[in-house]
């Protein structure tokens, strides 16, 4: 664990606390390497382009933003896919300090040229998927960039993928990596790592976020794409910092199969359920660093909506309070106004009955926190009780709300469904960093 500091003059001091992968400790999938270099497309001089390299094919499964507005990489990556989905893929070139979105044909070219000479660089055959991230609207410099991929592939290194989500990151203060290791029913280990960026224009589906998870695992393909898409759903889909969605979002989750494993070829095996369980373990932590990380961020908030008729339905209500401004604010401020939350639910288009619903604000995630379980008062107070106020002890509710992990938990009494989203308060350090950003 490592703590992040920032100090400012106009607001509370913020402490940020991540997990992350120690290069010279952990030891990446088989037949995986990661090269990067600085090319100068960030400002700042920091590494701005990263090789991921595969020395076998690999399978291959992505999901990319619903956004209307593609970037240039985002249209590519998915011709891409469709066009060498049987043949496999070797390589995938990211870059920061420029989105490469809305740049017309000149962007489309550019794409291409990084995708290209990727791949030629590494004496692959099928193209390289690529991904980019930075300021919308700005051609990217060539000459740089085909500088920094030849210079980043001659760093290829098995084990280095700290220095992988360094390179990616942009308004982030923090680099983001998750490992899992599991053993398989044939003995055999599978390491997936995954690496992500992300801080700020984060809202389903998915977003401002490009995420790549790497396992060795032997899988087919059509299982990887189930996978991916559960791990997702259930993961990026669940988070939420300022409703804004991107024109790059990415994720892609990639097999090589150089751990030798049977392959897993069935979603009803035991094999599939661990595998699936450690990837969606492994996209939960790193969804969950972006919203710790959010822009300006002091609170990392969780709504848990229970009680639903539907999952979508619970899901729909917990994306709902988890964009309202009045609710972000009033947790900056730990006020507990759960009216704004009462609100929310009631214009979220979710069929509710106002008669039904009860409602908490909790320390922590809010698990174990609700009808018919241990409300420790020290950590929890209850607001509503079948859509009727309770008295409200101010003090100790602000004394809840100023912890850095609080909850919000609301119990719809319609039936057995749950969800949870994600999401941060707002602050003033998020309007100054998005005002400037561009310069």
């Amino acid at each position: 664990m490592f703590k992040y500091l920032i100090s400012n003059p106009t607001t509370k001091t913020i402490n940020y606390s991540f997990r992350y992968i120690s290069s010279t400790v952990s030891k990446g999938p088989k037949g995986f390497k990661t090269g990067t270099t600085a090319c100068g497309l960030k400002k700042n001089g920091n590494s701005d382009i990263c090789v991921i390299y595969s020395e076998s094919a690999c399978n291959v499964a992505a999901v990319f933003t619903e956004n209307k507005v593609k970037a240039a990489p985002v249209l590519l990556s998915k011709s891409l896919l469709d066009t060498y989905r049987n043949t496999g893929f070797q390589s995938l070139i990211i870059n920061s300090g420029g989105a490469n979105a809305c740049t017309g044909d000149q962007g489309m070219t550019n794409a291409k040229t990084m995708s290209n000479l990727t791949s030629s660089t590494l004496k692959v055959k099928q193209p390289s998927f690529v991904m980019s991230t930075g300021i919308i609207g700005q051609q990217l410099d060539m000459n740089k960039v085909e500088k920094g991929i030849k210079e980043a592939i001659t760093k290829l290194n098995p084990n280095d993928w700290l220095s992988a989500a360094k390179a990616i990151m942009t308004t982030d203060k923090v680099p983001k990596l998750s490992q899992k290791i599991i053993k398989l029913s044939d003995g055999k280990e599978a390491n997936i790592v995954g690496i992500c960026k992300g801080a700020g224009m984060i809202h389903p589906n998915m977003a401002t976020m490009l995420c790549t998870v790497c396992t060795d695992a032997a899988v087919g393909e059509d299982v990887l794409n189930q996978i991916l898409k559960h791990s997702v759903h259930y993961s990026f889909n669940s988070i939420n910092v300022d409703g804004d969605m991107s024109t790059n979002d990415t994720v892609v989750l990639v097999s090589n199969g150089q751990a030798d494993n049977k392959l897993i070829n069935s979603n009803s095996s035991e094999d599939f359920n661990k595998l699936q369980e450690a990837i969606r373990s492994v996209m939960t932590e790193l969804c969950q660093m972006i919203v710790r990380d959010a822009e300006g961020a002091s609170k990392f908030v969780s709504i848990n909506v229970v009680g639903a008729d539907t999952e979508v339905n619970a899901k729909t209500i917990a994306d709902t309070i988890s964009r309202s401004s009045l609710v972000k604010t009033a947790l900056y401020g730990a006020d507990a106004n759960w009216g704004r939350v009462l609100a929310a639910v009631g214009y979220s288009g979710v069929n509710i009955d106002p008669l039904k619903v009860s409602m908490w604000f909790s320390i922590g995630d809010g698990k174990d926190i609700g009808i018919g379980k241990k409300n420790d008062q020290k950590v929890c107070m209850q607001f509503l009780e079948n859509g009727q106020p309770l008295e409200k002890d101010e003090k100790r509710a602000a004394a809840i709300l100023e912890h850095g992990d609080v909850s919000i938990i609301v119990d719809l009494g319609m039936g057995k469904q749950h969800a949870t989203m994600w999401t941060c308060d707002l602050t003033e350090e998020y309007v100054r960093a998005n005002s400037h950003y561009r310069t």
